[in-house]
């Protein structure tokens, strides 16, 4: 994968931020917390990659 850009950078680290922020919550609210916790990890970083994946896909045929 090419280099990062400044604003790739910046919209990881803020998907991340709301990743942790998100499960946390989510963890709070469910009966375990350590396993609420880590299903909304799991699932929101995964749609995270997936977003970057599709974003990066539409650059790149926008360039063409």
């Amino acid at each position: 994968m090419s280099n990062l850009s400044a604003s790739d950078r910046n919209g990881l680290r803020a998907g991340a931020v709301i990743t942790v922020m998100a499960a946390f919550l989510a963890g709070i609210a469910s009966d375990n917390f350590w396993s609420g916790f880590v299903i909304t990890a799991i699932v929101c970083a995964v749609a995270l990659l997936a977003a970057h994946v599709l974003s990066r896909a539409v650059i790149s045929r926008r360039n063409r």
